[in-house]
């Protein structure tokens, strides 16, 4: 965090505010930040909540305790790239007239510093149920998620606490509710960092690659569907229709998606992991669907599965490309 704290104080722009929302940590983390703040170069709101309240509930408080117009989120273990981000964010939203809510590109601080895309030209996209349905994957990862704070309070909600996409929930519920979503091409994220700088494993390191260490996975994807759902309904989108359109994204393009990543680093059981516990069946949202909707999921299901476990790998390098650019399209 430390080192998080020392990139930030590069930035040009010196109108900044630094929020840091402590969920209870048990090291030292509340001395080092209160002694740096004495000459900090920013304002440095620290909050350290009395217990361990979760990683939704966490993300909201940072943005609740903020001042500003607008709030950058970085994760935990996120920071800063490039010293004139935050000045190039302001101009922009300056010449967008202000829109409400949107996000960037990334870069990781690992694996050679690969880029996470999620936006394609710095612009003003939209608003609306069907902008907040084609995008709101694009809110997966928190870290350079950008809201204007009086627009994220009209629709704050613990509704999804617990479900860690408390971030995709607000989302729908603000573009869907009538936000003005935005996009920035510009990679102003590094994504995980450690807080002396140094880069921590990738999660492909943990991925079971050995039948000793298989297990039944579901990599979250039901948590995902159920908050999309819960969320368009709470926004007052609850037809059939829109419903069936969240599963068959899952199941037809997320759920192989990691099939073929887990594939594509010598994972099988993972992946076979993975087909196991995506099941529909196992789906506790599934009597939502009518039944002919639900047939079509399990056509989906197994039709994906197939494809992505039985393909060849230089077949699936191309589909994995152009999989995750639907997803983030």
């Amino acid at each position: 965090m430390l080192e998080n704290l020392r990139r930030l104080e590069r930035q040009t722009y010196n109108n900044i505010e630094v929020v840091i929302s402590d969920d209870c940590s048990s090291d030292d983390t509340k001395e080092r930040v209160l002694e740096l703040s004495t000459n900090y170069k920013y304002p440095l709101v620290y909050h350290r909540n009395e217990s361990n309240s979760g990683y939704d509930r966490n993300y909201r408080k940072c943005i609740e305790l903020s001042s500003g117009d607008y709030a950058f989120i970085l994760g935990n273990d996120d920071s800063l790239n490039g010293d004139d981000a935050i000045s190039l964010l302001v101009d922009f939203l300056h010449q967008q007239k202000y829109p409400d809510i949107g996000f960037c590109n990334m870069v990781e601080g690992v694996e050679n510093g690969e880029m996470i895309k999620r936006a394609s030209g710095n612009r003003f996209v939209g608003s609306g149920v069907e902008v907040a349905f084609q995008y709101y994957s694009c809110f997966s990862f928190v870290g350079g998620l950008i809201y204007k704070t009086d627009s994220f309070r009209k629709f704050n909600s613990s509704k999804s606490d617990g479900s860690i996409y408390a971030q995709i929930y607000i989302g729908i519920l603000m573009v869907a509710g009538g936000c003005r979503l935005f996009c920035m091409e510009n990679v102003f994220v590094i994504k995980d960092i450690l807080m002396e700088g140094i880069p921590r494993g990738s999660y492909k390191e943990r991925l079971a690659k050995k039948w000793k260490d298989f297990k039944i996975v579901d990599g979250g994807l039901p948590s995902v569907i159920h908050v999309v759902v819960t969320a368009f309904k709470d926004a007052g989108f609850h037809d059939q229709s829109l419903l069936f359109r969240s599963f068959r994204r899952t199941y037809l393009f997320t759920f192989p998606y990691w099939i073929m990543d887990y594939r594509q680093q010598d994972a099988f059981p993972e992946a076979w992991g993975l087909f196991r516990g995506m099941s529909p069946g196992l789906n506790s949202d599934m009597p939502l669907l009518t039944g002919w909707n639900r047939f079509k999921i399990w056509v989906f299901y197994f039709i994906s599965a197939a494809a992505s476990l039985i393909l060849p790998l230089f077949i699936l390098r191309g589909l994995h490309r152009y999989f995750y650019g639907y997803l983030k399209r």
